[in-house]
């Protein structure tokens, strides 16, 4: 079944305001009342696809309340696709409903069991039974007076949503698209603007395309920022940026005051001046590049400088949007907080975030390694076979007991939702763990315990010394435990503790 496509804006006019445009079945972006100036969107919402008239009115009617409430233009283009899918498929299959009131319950059983089978992905499913189900909700009183009561489609048969771990990048992919020497072979600033703007903002491609030319600030802490328009939210927003980003937007702005003037653009990545590639006549700097465009630049950079994956192919996989997951998962899993990691990519809610939190194998690799690497009371390297299902538990845990329970000198390993029985003894706790990073207060503690045994001895204060000699003792063997993992010597027997006596002769 085609679609009815939706023209390029042409050069046609067309009367301004909401009477003159009902009359018409393609309403043009550029002189719809309510989109945003700034909106990367062009061309028509086209209704000429909708059939019957009763129907392609009720849509009319339901766009424009959409457009009034905010709803932006490319979401309504959408919108409008969407009820001509619905539209041609009531022509072809149930040519019997020539008013609202033959929209039956049966009628839409029928239609749910075509998009379920139809070629669609299981996302547009998803968005074409919704966009149904909604726009008769709406307009059951209004543009479709008459709709039986039961012809509704449930919640529960709208296709489910698949939940996929978002796919990043790899790393020596990554690495590739930002290779100076692969840069250098892209033939303009404008592009090589594009390729770091998207590697190290992850911002979204209609956030890129409708940067300001003055898009780039310094702040009062000399450091660069970038300010953009978030226009999924219609709000602007502002993220700091590394120095190579920064002098390459410094390098496009001086393109652009030579090619175009001081006065001659205000969007960061216009449409080429005269004399370029790509000018359209009439509009020189006047509008921002296509976000189309943005995904063919990457895979024509992709075969210029010949960037391969893991498997030996080209990267021809790469799409723009990929880099926002690479941002957000790398973001996870170098310890980023969501809520900060939620500025960065300015959503709307931590919901929208967690999307990206999944740890990748490696991270969880890695930090089971560096947990390998703490000793308990009696200076006994913990050891627990990376790979395997307990060391992953006893790690969740051990992060768990961190986060509930703070120690000076080392971490509880208490099970979950348990408490400590004796807070402030830790140095006689079998739940004591601790690492390297510790060996300094350990290490001051080691030598006040040993100043005031000695001074206790001397007064004759024989309980004193029993209990500073306990922590010394547990101090004495921690110490030696780090110093262990330091040398790192493994030993077949975990438990083996080495020769104290060099420690004790230390003892002032």
């Amino acid at each position: 079944m085609s679609v009815a496509a939706v023209d390029q804006a042409g050069d046609d006019a067309a009367p301004r305001g909401w009477e003159a445009l009902w009359q018409r079945d393609r309403w043009p972006h550029d002189v719809l009342p309510t989109v945003d100036p700034d909106s990367e969107q062009r061309g028509y919402l086209r209704f000429d696809g909708i059939r019957p008239n009763w129907l392609r009115e009720a849509a009319k009617r339901r766009t424009r309340a959409r457009l009034l409430s905010g709803t932006t233009f490319g979401s309504m283009r959408v919108y409008v696709r969407d009820l001509v899918i619905f539209s041609e498929w009531l022509t072809a299959h149930a040519p019997e409903v020539r008013r609202a009131s033959g929209i039956t319950r049966a009628v839409l059983e029928d239609y749910l069991l075509w998009v379920r089978q139809s070629h669609f992905a299981r996302a547009s499913r998803r968005r074409q039974v919704s966009v149904v189900r909604q726009f008769l909700s709406e307009q059951a009183d209004d543009g479709l007076a008459g709709l039986p009561r039961g012809a509704v489609i449930h919640v529960g048969e709208i296709p489910s949503r698949t939940a996929r771990a978002p796919r990043g990048i790899e790393p020596a992919v990554f690495e590739q698209l930002i290779d100076p020497d692969n840069l250098a072979l892209l033939p303009s600033e404008k592009q090589r603007t594009i390729v770091l703007l998207l590697a190290y903002t992850g911002l979204r491609v209609s956030s890129v395309v409708t940067l300001k030319r003055d898009a780039l600030e310094i702040g009062s802490d000399g450091h660069p920022y970038l300010r953009y328009r978030n226009l999924k939210f219609k709000r602007e927003a502002i993220i700091p940026i590394g120095p190579q980003l920064a002098e390459q937007i410094r390098r496009q702005q001086g393109y652009l005051d030579r090619a175009y003037g001081q006065q001659g653009t205000r969007f960061l990545l216009p449409n080429p001046p005269p004399g370029e590639r790509g000018h359209q006549r009439g509009h020189s700097g006047a509008r921002h590049i296509a976000t189309t465009s943005i995904g063919r630049l990457l895979k024509a950079y992709v075969r210029r400088a010949v960037i391969r994956g893991s498997d030996g192919q080209l990267a021809t996989w790469l799409h723009p949007h990929l880099f926002r997951h690479h941002l957000a998962s790398s973001l996870v899993n170098d310890g980023v907080p969501l809520p900060v990691i939620q500025r960065v990519l300015d959503h709307a809610s931590i919901e929208m975030t967690s999307v990206y939190a999944h740890v990748s194998d490696e991270t969880v690799k890695r930090e089971l390694a560096g947990w390998q690497q703490r000793v308990n009371i009696r200076g006994e390297r913990v050891a627990l076979e990376p790979d395997s299902p307990l060391a992953r538990a006893a790690w969740m845990k051990d992060h768990i007991a961190r986060a509930r329970q703070a120690l000076p000198n080392g971490y509880c390993g208490l099970p979950l939702v348990q408490t400590c029985p004796h807070p402030n003894a830790c140095l006689s706790c079998e739940n004591f763990l601790t690492d390297t990073s510790f060996r300094p207060i350990h290490q001051a503690q080691f030598e006040e315990t040993t100043r005031l045994k000695a001074v206790a001895e001397s007064n004759g204060q024989a309980r004193l010394v029993e209990l500073l000699l306990r922590d010394h003792d547990a101090l004495t063997r921690i110490l030696c435990g780090l110093e262990q993992l330091d040398d790192d010597q493994r030993t077949d027997d975990p438990t083996q503790l080495p020769d104290l006596r060099d420690l004790a002769e230390r003892e002032p």
